[in-house]
């Protein structure tokens, strides 16, 4: 039975490291600890890991460094991705849960808390997460964050994608670099669309928001000018979105430096069960795919994935004995292009030929202007901020109630005067269970369950100390 593999990067390999690796052992995982990011990458360009966990072990600046590169590696855009939580640097738990990681773990569980937070994590099955009973209540006010990302600004609107639960009318309060730009502490943006395709980061969902009546009507007009004036100055304009459904290393490793990332938004198929469901959310323009993998046993997956294509897509196949023909076949009428090797002139053959239908699509009237976002950009990052109250506690799981529903398995960032003083700064959560969209509960207040993510051993003694919170008993 081939064995799932872990890449775990720390700056040591300690006894909890061995332990832990020990328990996913016996349940099917190989577990290859990393010392060195460099290692890490150069070993991911050979073998495709589908979980990766980072240590936070590192000073925090370097640590982030590290979250960020997990985040942008064109080779594990599926991946699961964890952060170790060893001494809660509230910085990095930030930054982890605004680039999209799955869960932030904390060292300081049982081994079968542990494991169970793990399994949850990363296969996505809410039964395998036990949910405590008994919580004591714990009756405070308070504001809970939810990450998101912002793709591009119009003059109008903006895309925002995030696990926030939203319908198409909702007012959504939106938080960080943007509104601040206006002099406010929050824009309040009201949904207009709601989308799963053309994503960007890793989150679940876009919504289409319009900010601009908010901001219209409370920001000072200087403070608008300007910011409109800087939003097309950073714009980097809409990329091209290219897939690589390409197994070969050697061959995958050749395509991406032919695919300039600052030209281009790149993403690469994780495992061959990849290859159907990632071009459904990325919606990419130009894919290259292995011959091989368009017939076959591979062929259903195929003809599955060209569904969900644009039609201006044009589609590349490598390793065909017959290079140069353009075969419609079952794909419709999507391009396609056929090559044998990589020839030396692949970057001017996508730009001139591959991409030629994209770049033949109607231009944005300049008066509708998109300004598309650098990914590293502070305008790029923003909370979804919502008022909620904590109603009950143990020294793992909250129970919460809130204005606006809350996704499960999203990481939340939430602040309260009582909680903050106990946990030292914000506590982090990670969502577990919560109301499904098409459930019975129509209004708010809205019902979910999450776990603390910075628990460590003189957080739990706070909770433990502090009368309406009590730790559960072994």
């Amino acid at each position: 039975m081939k064995r799932s593999g872990i890449y775990w990067l720390c700056s040591s390999i300690e006894e909890v490291h061995q332990r832990r690796a020990s328990i996913l052992d016996d349940i099917g995982y190989q577990v290859y600890f990393f010392e060195n990011l460099e290692a890490l990458i150069k070993e991911i360009c050979v073998k495709r890991a589908k979980i990766l966990i980072l240590g936070d072990e590192w000073p925090s600046d370097v640590a982030i460094k590290h979250i960020q590169t997990f985040a942008n590696i064109p080779d594990i855009i599926g991946a699961r991705l964890l952060l170790s939580n060893s001494r809660n640097d509230y910085e990095l738990m930030r930054a982890a849960s605004m680039e999209g990681f799955r869960d932030i773990i904390p060292t300081d569980l049982e081994d079968s808390e542990w494991l169970q937070r793990f399994e949850f994590a990363t296969s996505g099955m809410e039964s395998i997460l036990d949910i405590h009973s008994d919580l004591k209540k714990f009756e405070e006010k308070i504001e809970i964050n939810i990450p998101a990302r912002v793709v591009w600004i119009g003059p109008q609107t903006l895309w925002i994608e995030s696990k926030t639960i939203a319908a198409v009318g909702d007012t959504i309060a939106i938080r960080g670099a943007f509104a601040e730009r206006f002099g406010l502490n929050e824009i309040n943006a009201v949904v207009i669309e709601r989308q799963k395709s053309h994503l960007s980061y890793r989150f679940s969902e876009a919504l289409v928001v319009n900010w601009a009546k908010d901001v219209m009507a409370r920001a000072e007009p200087t403070a608008i000018k300007e910011t409109i004036e800087y939003l097309g100055r950073v714009d980097l304009g809409l990329r091209p979105k290219i897939f690589l459904a390409i197994q070969s290393p050697a061959l995958r490793t050749t395509i991406l430096r032919y695919a300039d990332r600052r030209k281009y938004e790149v993403h690469t198929a994780l495992q061959k069960n990849s290859l159907v469901y990632e071009p459904r959310f990325f919606t990419p323009d130009l894919i290259f795919i292995e011959e091989q993998m368009t017939n076959g046993e591979g062929h259903h997956a195929f003809l599955e994935m060209v569904r969900y294509l644009p039609e201006h897509a044009t589609i590349v196949t490598i390793g065909s004995r017959y290079e140069g023909t353009d075969i419609k076949g079952s794909t419709g009428n999507r391009r396609m292009r056929s090559l044998r090797h990589i020839p030396t002139n692949l970057a001017e053959l996508i730009e001139r030929d591959y991409l030629a239908a994209f770049h033949l699509k109607k231009p944005e009237a300049q008066s509708n202007r998109l300004a598309f976002l650098p990914h590293d950009h502070a305008l790029s990052y923003a909370l979804v901020s919502a008022e909620a109250k904590l109603q009950s506690a143990d020294y793992l799981q909250f129970e919460i109630s809130s204005t606006s529903r809350i996704n499960t398995y999203s990481l939340l960032k939430v602040q309260g005067s009582k909680l903050s003083t106990i946990l030292g700064g914000p506590a982090y959560l990670k969502v577990v269970a919560s109301c499904d969209p098409d459930d019975a509960v129509l209004e708010p207040p809205y019902r979910f369950k999450a776990h603390l993510c910075n628990l460590v051993e003189p957080v739990r003694a706070a909770l433990s100390k502090t009368p309406r919170v009590k730790a559960a008993k072994a």
